[in-house]
């Protein structure tokens, strides 16, 4: 009997050691996964910091060439043309770094390519700049109302709204696109992964809610009725035509409304929203979260401390000393606070 419970007390203690020592080798590997990990991502950091300081370099050193004379005047649209080039290509490098980097560190990488893009466009408008438009007013609404556009247009960073007629806006958006259309009563979301560096188009639908969680590249409405459009940062423009009834929550670096009525704008703009052939709209703060917001705003690019919302330019709408009939703030009473 004591030679048995010697043996199984040998077993015993046999099984807990092997028990113990694959649980040390199991442990070591996890060890050795985490560090593999953050080596990966150190070095990931390390490759970004390095690459985005190079090209922060090389193209501060064609803006100094520029600036200080060293390219030819008929040299210089081409040599800001490259410039622009250089700058869209590092915007793209820092959007598809977003995944291992921190929020600061999208955030000091857009601080950047904003300085670029500002310096850039200053050295344009300095050594090549535009013929002056003349605002001489004559008789005719037409005239007046031409004359209220260009101005308008003229002091809109040029590469934040479209030149193109507006009713051609919504037919040139570029292929790479997704989005939704001829939908009615249906709730309808696009993800981040989805609609990232993507031209959203959302077309021909009716009693819908539509969610955004994301930041695309440009956001393109029309003919909507009775929707709720809830969308995250926008990089560049949000183009609305045609629409009515509906709510629009928006965070964008422009906006332009054509031929719509009815509908309210819960707004983040970090320029000046412009609408036109456009009644009974009103404005309020933009009042929409969800997960991830404030890394898709630093993904976007969009500053979070700079909002416009109430500053409007109406292009029907030429009396400067009376404000415009056909849009509104929105009071308190008329304000939504929830979205679902």
């Amino acid at each position: 009997m004591d030679k048995l419970n010697l043996e199984d007390t040998r077993e015993i203690v046999t099984e807990k050691l092997l028990r113990r020592e694959e649980e040390r080798k199991q442990e070591l590997e996890r060890k050795r996964e985490r560090k593999e990990q953050n080596t990966s991502s150190t070095e990931q950091v390390s490759y970004f910091v390095d690459t985005l300081s190079e090209k922060r370099y090389e193209i501060e050193d064609a803006l100094n060439a520029a600036e200080f004379g060293k390219v030819d005047r008929n040299q210089l649209p081409s040599h800001f043309d490259k410039i622009t080039k250089e700058i869209q290509s590092l915007q793209r490098f820092i959007s598809a770094s977003t995944l291992y980097l921190r929020v600061y560190d999208i955030r000091k990488a857009q601080e950047a390519i904003q300085g670029l893009q500002q310096r850039s466009q200053e050295l344009e408008e300095k050594l090549l700049p535009k013929k002056k438009f003349g605002f001489k007013l004559r008789k005719g609404n037409s005239t007046k109302k031409e004359s209220f556009i260009q101005k308008i247009e003229d002091t809109v960073d040029s590469t934040s709204i479209s030149k193109l007629p507006f009713h051609k806006v919504l037919c040139e958006y570029a292929g790479n696109n997704c989005g939704f259309s001829g939908k009615t009563g249906e709730t309808l979301s696009l993800s981040h992964d989805v609609i990232c560096k993507k031209d959203v188009v959302l077309t021909n639908l009716s009693g819908c809610t539509i969610k955004l969680t994301g930041s695309s590249s440009t956001l393109h409405m029309t003919s909507l009725r009775n929707c709720t459009i809830m969308s995250g940062p926008v990089a560049t423009s949000v183009f609305i035509d045609d629409c009515a009834d509906c709510n629009f929550i928006l965070a964008c670096q422009q906006l332009r409304v054509h031929n719509t009525k009815h509908c309210d704008f819960y707004l983040h703009v970090t320029s000046r929203a412009i609408i036109e052939d456009t009644t009974h709209v009103g404005f309020a703060p933009y009042n929409w979260k969800y997960e991830n917001m404030e890394r898709h705003f630093a993904i976007s690019g969009l500053d979070m401390n700079r909002n416009n919302w109430d500053l409007i330019d109406d292009f029907n709408w030429l009396a400067s000393d009376k404000p415009s009939p056909n849009w509104h703030i929105l009071t308190d009473d008329e304000k939504k606070c929830e979205w679902v």
